[in-house]
């Protein structure tokens, strides 16, 4: 346990914690804020299109390539 000499060291623990502490909240309020925007619509719907589109342009390319080597 710390072992305080004046009531200032006291005063000045107690103001680091309460800015730790604030630091923290803000933390957590821009991670609350990412997390919404990481699942608002909008985003989640340009990340579904981006999979299948990607999913469809691999797939046209592999058919292609099926059918210049012969293989299909």
């Amino acid at each position: 346990m710390k072992q305080y000499h004046s009531f200032r060291d006291i005063d000045n623990d107690l103001r680091r914690l309460k800015l730790e502490a604030e630091i923290s909240k803000q933390k957590a309020n821009i991670d609350l804020v990412h997390l919404k925007r990481a699942f608002a619509f909008p985003t989640l719907a340009a990340e579904l299109i981006s999979f299948f589109g990607q999913k469809a342009v691999y797939a046209k390319l592999g058919r292609q390539l099926l059918k210049k080597f012969g293989l299909k």
